[in-house]
């Protein structure tokens, strides 16, 4: 049977081998059998779940979803550009059949459906809903056939330990400004949880600062871990980060929803692209004895003013005394004021851990060098913090000097 409409190509994910949804043995409802069961929910415009009803695209995304199969994009034409192009006569049940307009000067698929087998496909029509209908029958169907795919036979997925840890937190809530998955995550927030959690990395909070650290990348050089940067989202400049975690895909926690899964190929990510980083480097250097000693009172040691000890809490310059004296046996004046010079002045460019950095505040407060532009140091409102002295807006324009103890 030769049917109407040219073939457009889309970019298949390599490396995978393809086959039809139906071979895949699973221990949930394949999505053929999950559509069998919708047969009848009615159509909505932008719905995505049976409760309220589906569109062509929201229902194929449901079926594979919640079969444990696939995770889709939401729109029909960024479905299409999964997977491999089959012809027809080769379709298999499983397979997704695309359909487009009969304006000829729309070469899009606009419709979706899943193949059923012996020239049936599954999908959801204005007027019936989610209906079975024989392609072959209907000259409709017949003149806007596009074209059949084939989705690999399965999303793999990295074994990094960062992306398993990261897939721990999907379906999450996005809460703007937050930080904790027992409140929700914003999408630095969610990475910034991450990070510290699963490799002992300290990020900057906003999407902003996570951009102006860590080194480039491109897309061919990608890999799971990195972070991917998106522009113009919902304010101008650098506004949305997520986790790139294999296939095209990213984790991130979104503003529609929540912590989810999208693809790079998606019109509308392709849209605000900015850029990728890769930040892991930012570890803290723990091989450092004052640095490491340091990190371990991270979020740990209130501020506490006149404090010397971790039982009591810290001041600013209590806590590099005590920090010093622990280490080292070093026993540094009590005060910012005394400290600054009781060590040999160090260029800023030729910092090395542990030395001790100053920042002009409403008074002299000193910090320990971490690296990476990172300092550890006593704040009044979160007690003992790490900052990168890059990225945050209150401490970059504050520097002092800083010196290096013997």
């Amino acid at each position: 049977m030769k049917w109407k409409g040219m073939l457009m190509g889309g970019c298949a994910l390599l490396g995978l081998m393809f086959m039809s949804q139906a071979e895949v043995s699973a221990k949930t409802k394949s999505p053929l059998e999950q559509a069998e069961t919708l047969i009848g929910t009615p159509y909505h415009k932008g719905g995505t779940v049976p409760k309220t009803g589906f569109d062509a695209s929201g229902f194929i995304q449901y079926v594979f979803k919640t079969s444990g199969s696939f995770d889709l994009p939401r729109k029909v034409i960024d479905q299409y550009q999964i997977g491999k192009k089959v012809s027809w006569e080769k379709a298999k049940p499983g397979d997704l059949v695309y359909f487009r307009s009969l304006d000829e000067t729309k070469d899009i698929p606009t419709h979706v459906a899943l193949y059923a087998g012996n020239h049936q496909v599954i999908h959801i029509t204005l007027s019936k809903g989610v209906v079975k209908t024989d392609v072959s029958k209907s000259k409709y169907w017949t003149d806007r056939y596009y074209a059949v795919k084939r989705l690999p036979v399965s999303q793999k997925t990295s074994d990094d330990r960062l992306v398993k840890d990261a897939m721990k937190y999907l379906g999450i809530p996005y809460v703007f400004g937050a930080a904790d998955p027992k409140v929700g995550f914003d999408c630095s927030g969610f990475l910034q949880y991450l990070f510290e959690k699963s490799l002992g990395i300290y990020l900057p909070r906003s999407a902003e600062q996570q951009w102006m650290v860590g080194e480039k990348v491109t897309l061919d050089d990608i890999r799971p871990g990195d972070f991917v940067f998106f522009s113009n989202t919902y304010k101008k400049g650098i506004s949305h980060v997520g986790m790139y975690i294999e296939g095209g895909r990213f984790i991130h926690a979104s503003r529609s929803e929540s912590v989810t899964i999208s693809y790079l190929s998606e019109s509308y990510w392709r849209e605000k692209w900015t850029g990728a980083k890769r930040l892991t480097k930012l570890k803290l250097a723990k091989e450092d004895p004052v640095v490491s000693k340091a990190a371990t009172y991270i979020g740990e040691v209130p501020y506490v003013k006149g404090g010397t000890k971790p039982e009591s809490g810290f001041d600013t310059a209590g806590f590099t005394q005590y920090v010093y004296q622990e280490v080292l046996g070093i026993q540094l004046p009590r005060y910012a004021s005394g400290q600054v010079k009781a060590g040999t002045p160090v260029k800023r460019s030729e910092l090395k851990l542990g030395d001790l950095v100053f920042f002009n505040g409403t008074s002299l407060v000193p910090a320990i060098y971490a690296g990476s532009n990172q300092v550890i140091h006593v704040t009044v409102s979160n007690g003992v913090v790490i900052t990168n002295m890059k990225t945050s807006t209150y401490w970059k324009d504050k520097y002092e000097t800083a010196v290096r103890i013997k």
